[in-house]
């Protein structure tokens, strides 16, 4: 037992010797510096650090602390508070840095590009310097000429942060690292597991990569990695695996990924600005092949046009619970294809507007219509649509057609160099928002023939209320804009039974404000936040300067037209519009329709329209000899509420020079004069001429307007109004004055007369205000006093005649009903009292 002890004692000692013994011999520095030259060597980085130490009890050991790694003159990739490991002692002898168990915590790692591409990630081998000097005190001095090697056996990093900021994508963000395993990195097969969260939102990724050393070679690499988001049982979960032939070109590379996401929009808790539309039950499986090449210093459309040309679905099974479009919803979309050469179909549920729909298309076999995106539908590719009414609403509420019986198909091919496409279809009702169609039939062929050319003939399109047919040819060419010619003819057309399409209030969409992105900034800190920013462009020196072209001019530059327009009858307010025509040209911005011509109330109709915007200034001009126009249609087109309907003549001419429509309209030159017969008028728009007390005669709602005759000249923004009268009922009014176009000013003298049986009680009036919020005030003449007069006369003329006259402009038009004479209690009241005679 005595010796047993000895022994152990001896053991102990020889150990505690050795180990006080390596700690004086080893100089400390020497080794350090050892570290950091087979670093730089390998990767190209510096190191700097605080204090380390190398221990051989009770196992030889490696910690150093306030560790900062970084290339010359960039930003730090690495700054970690401690980092320990073991070290293989036998691989010192090798000239080889080999450490074990390598842990790193409460480390921050900052991975930053700048704007010329440079990366501070990036590994730069640094061949220039391979000399240390002896890690042995008393010879630190003596310098060996010696290749260092540098590995991991196993790599731990724990309470740690990552962070990124790279400008060349203006993208940044951060989050946090909870646990990062990387064990076996020297085997075939190294095992990766993370944990990190941000925000409360936990996330991991699991699995098997292939040997790094591998990574910039040309022998295959592996790997098949799993990643989650979020806890629980409906947490999003991803599979991802994969392998490249060659890593050093990427070629011959397999990707497979399969996953289920409960929302598209659960990236946000990782990425809060990524701007991902609502997605539910988005999941499904995918596999891509290809070579896809060298990716390095590829970024934003480059990077995504390489990988969209170049890899190749194998097959193809996605979902998704709901996507939301501008005009419905589509429901239960999937996208399937077994294989390259099976058929791509696509199959969802649409909702529009209260009405619901099953479509059903497929576009040939996946590998035709990849060849036909990829080269621009040169290729053709065959196609197959079917659109069925159906029953319930995605609510499960009954839908409007539910009872249509309706089916649309489209079926053929399409492509650049030759298309046929054949669509037709029938429906008992078409619901559309604010009017219903009866009766519906549709058939039409579109052919593609080569040169671009493509024609649709054949077209017919019927139902109770509106009917069409004609033919299109439209003809493309890289070199010349696009040429649409042909004839649309109208058999019938009630505007009556539709006119809940076009007196709908427009939806004005919001106008796109410029976002000015803020320069990404994340402060590196252990509560990381995550963020996805955009930073600003700058300006880049001896750009070309940006064109001036207004975008609606760029518009009508791209497009040429050639189309004969007509409609047999057209059928609004009960009143018949007959041999409507006209010929609509655009070319090179030169926009026409001359003639346009028809009959309606028993008058010619004849006009023309130009809008010249071959060159700058833009200029346009109208003539009316007359037109006649629903007016409901024409108050809906100038963005006014519809206070009047019925038939409004116009006559007049009218120029215009300017390229935005504020300087179209400030440059507004001309004439014109609108008049409306037997139409009708709110009360509301009687009272803000009359005034709030008239608006307890004239009442609510609609009232026969008998007449409506306006006639103005136009300039400097001003509409000088000459002549303006109305009659509803025995409530008239005539008058002059002045409305502001841009600042929609009011400056009107009006004497509003109620007719009492021939005679009638007027008082002047002045309208001042603006036309949204007018108003109404009595008069006073020069001496400061109000006037109420009331008079009979029953010889006094027709209050429409002379307005009418002037809005006319000497053109022939429909005369107003006769005046009706009603006996009223009132008038033999005044008269029992001596103020009528």
């Amino acid at each position: 037992m005595k010796k047993l002890a000895g022994a152990l004692i001896a053991i102990i000692v020889v150990l505690v010797g050795a180990s006080v013994a390596t700690h004086f011999l080893i100089d400390q520095e020497a080794l350090r510096e050892r570290v950091a030259l087979a670093l730089k060597r390998q990767t190209g980085l510096t190191m700097q650090v605080r204090h380390s130490s190398v221990q051989l009890l009770p196992w030889p050991a490696f910690e150093a602390s306030d560790v900062v790694l970084t290339r010359d003159g960039q930003t730090p990739v690495l700054k970690a508070h401690t980092i320990h490991a073991g070290i293989a002692v036998f691989a010192l002898l090798h000239r080889e840095v080999r450490f074990q168990d390598f842990v790193v915590e409460r480390a921050t790692l900052s991975l930053v590009r700048g704007m010329d591409g440079q990366a501070n990630w990036s590994v730069i081998p640094d061949r220039g310097s391979e000399d240390a000097s002896l890690p042995v005190h008393g010879r630190s001095g003596q310098r060996i000429q010696a290749r260092w090697d540098l590995s991991l056996d196993g790599l731990h990093v724990v309470q740690s942060a990552i962070v990124w900021n790279d400008r060349l994508t203006r993208t940044s963000g951060a989050f946090n690292l909870d646990t990062l395993d990387l064990a076996g990195l020297r085997s075939p097969s190294p095992w990766i597991s993370l944990q990190g969260h941000h925000d409360g939102t936990p996330f991991t990724l699991k699995g098997h990569i292939g040997s790094l050393a591998q990574t910039g070679g040309t022998k295959p690499w592996a790997f098949s990695v799993a990643a989650t988001l979020g806890d629980g049982a409906r947490r999003d979960w991803l599979n991802l695996d994969g392998r490249v032939g060659n890593p050093s070109q990427m070629q011959n590379v397999a990707l497979t990924a399969q996953g289920e996401w409960p929302n598209l929009r659960d990236i946000h808790r990782l990425f809060p600005h990524a701007g991902l539309p609502d997605v539910p039950s988005l999941g499904g499986d995918i596999a891509l092949q290809g070579s896809p090449g060298v990716l390095m210093g590829l970024t934003g459309d480059a990077l995504k046009n390489r990988l969209l040309n170049s890899m190749t679905p194998m097959h193809v099974h996605l979902h998704a619970g709901q996507v939301t479009l501008r005009q419905g919803i589509l429901r239960n979309l999937h996208v399937d294809a077994d294989s390259v050469d099976a058929p791509l179909t696509l199959a969802a549920d649409m909702q529009w507007h209260d009405t619901m729909w099953h479509l059903q298309a497929g576009a040939g076999t996946m590998r035709q219509a990849l060849a036909g995106w990829r080269d621009g539908l040169h290729t053709a590719v065959p196609l197959t649509a079917e659109l069925r009414s159906q029953t319930t609403l995605l609510s499960g509420a009954p839908a409007l057609n539910a009872q249509d019986e309706a089916r649309f198909a489209l079926s053929g091919t399409v492509g650049l160099s030759g298309a046929h496409l054949v669509a037709q279809g029938s429906g008992r009702t078409v619901h559309f928002p604010g009017a219903i169609l009866h009766d519906v039939s549709l058939k039409g062929t579109l052919e593609g023939h080569d040169a671009g050319t493509m024609t649709l003939d054949g077209l017919t399109f019927g139902s109770r209320e509106v009917a069409l047919d004609g033919a299109v040819t439209l003809v493309l060419d890289h070199d010349a804009p696009p040429i649409a010619s042909g004839t649309l003819h109208v058999p019938f057309m009630d505007l009556d039974a539709l006119k809940g399409l076009w007196l709908q209030p427009s939806s004005t969409a919001a106008p796109i404000t410029p976002v000015t992105p803020v320069a990404p900034h994340v402060e590196a800190s252990q509560s990381g936040s995550l963020a996805a920013e955009r930073a600003p462009e700058k300006n880049v020196v001896g750009a070309s300067a940006p064109d001036a072209t207004p975008l609606w001019v760029r518009r009508l530059r791209g497009q040429d037209l050639n189309l004969h327009l007509s409609a047999d009858r057209v059928v609004y307010s009960g009143r018949d519009y007959t041999g409507l025509a006209t010929h609509l040209t655009l070319s090179g911005g030169h926009l026409r329709l001359d003639p346009i011509s028809g009959q309606a109330q028993g008058l010619p109709l004849s006009g023309m329209a130009e809008l010249d915007a071959s060159v700058l200034p833009v200029t346009g001009t109208v003539t009316f000899q007359p037109l006649v126009l629903p007016a409901g249609l024409l108050e809906k087109q100038i963005g006014m509420p519809v206070l009047l309907q019925g038939p409004v003549q116009i006559v007049g001419q009218l120029s215009a020079k300017g390229n935005t429509s504020a300087e179209l309209r400030q440059s507004l030159d001309g004439h014109l004069g609108v008049s409306i017969v037997d139409g009708q008028v709110q009360s509301k728009l009687l009272g803000q001429l009359a005034g709030s007390a008239a608006s307890v005669v004239l009442g609510k709602g609609d009232r026969s307007l008998r007449c409506l005759g306006l006639h103005m000249t136009i300039a400097d923004d001003v509409a000088h109004v000459d002549t303006l009268g109305l009659q509803s009922g025995r409530f008239s009014t005539s008058g002059r004055g002045t409305v502001g176009l841009g600042t929609q000013a009011l400056d009107l003298r009006l004497l509003p007369v109620v007719d009492f049986e021939g005679a009638g009680a007027s008082t002047p009036v002045v309208v001042t205000g603006t036309l949204a919020a007018p108003s109404v005030a009595q008069d006073r003449d020069a001496g400061g006093r109000f006037h109420l007069t009331i008079v009979g006369d029953g010889n006094a003329g027709d209050p429409c005649t002379t307005p009418l006259a002037a809005a006319r402009e000497g053109q022939a038009g429909p005369a107003p009903e006769t005046i009706k004479v009603h006996h009223s209690k009132a008038g033999d009241i005044l008269r029992a009292l001596g103020v009528l005679h």
